[in-house]
């Protein structure tokens, strides 16, 4: 998911510690923008699906805080945190009376498909609402495979501002050699959907449990504030 390196002259490799060591400013953060945040932690969505034939697409920018680490000095013993952004967009569409399906890009970097389904009643029912998401697709440009399910909770659709919240699991396994082995990432989220039934914007905090496969930080916690866009795409599709 991502990686700690070193540049030593023409030479790339990896860093010990967990932090960035003798790297300049430049590179750490080529590194960071290119390896940080292609697991998508934010989750972007309430409990409720959309009516059935309804589209609509999602932009967020996610934010990994301390993502990375990396010193000045030989020894990583005076360290600085590197917050890690990622963007993502999805497009969702109505499938049903109870559930929808979503077609996720992480930083321009994979496809992730996802199934979510109410649990607790049809779609068009308007009161505090729970579902289940489940998703799976290709992520790193390929090199692993992503697998990911979060359970939701949010309030009455019809009101201004929707609260949503949840727990999410994340675990992605290696598909080439080269690409290494990594432990879930668990955690929770909560967040605030403005808009009511037409939603123009979210803001979303999630915490969650993640071991750096690769070193590039040594704390095994991130905390990961997020806000997406929503766009209306149409209410009813003829396929439907």
């Amino acid at each position: 998911m991502s990686g700690a390196l070193c540049r030593h002259d023409t030479v790339v490799t990896p860093c010990p510690g967990g932090v960035l060591r003798h790297c300049s400013v430049s590179v750490v953060l080529s590194l960071v923008a290119l390896a940080g945040a292609c697991t998508p932690y934010a989750v972007s969505t309430t409990a409720v699906p959309l009516a059935r034939g309804e589209a609509r697409s999602t932009s967020t920018l996610a934010i990994v805080r301390n993502g990375a680490e990396w010193s000045y000095d030989s020894s990583g013993s005076s360290r600085e945190g590197v917050a890690m952004p990622g963007i993502d967009t999805e497009v969702r569409f109505g499938l049903d009376d109870r559930s929808d399906f979503g077609v996720r890009i992480p930083t321009f970097s994979g496809v992730i498909g996802s199934y979510k389904r109410r649990l607790d009643g049809p779609s068009d029912r308007d009161a505090h609402a729970t579902a289940i998401m489940i998703g799976a697709g290709l992520v790193n440009f390929g090199q692993h495979a992503h697998g990911e399910i979060t359970l939701i909770t949010s309030g009455r659709e019809s009101a201004r501002l929707v609260p949503y919240g949840g727990f999410r699991a994340i675990q992605v396994l290696p598909l080439s050699r080269s690409a290494v082995q990594d432990t879930p990432a668990v955690g929770v989220f909560t967040g605030i959907k403005m808009g009511g039934r037409t939603p123009v914007l979210s803001a979303e905090l999630g915490v969650f449990h993640d071991r750096s496969a690769l070193g590039l930080r040594r704390s095994t916690v991130i905390v990961v504030p997020s806000i997406a866009i929503h766009s209306h795409l149409f209410s009813k599709l003829s396929l439907f």
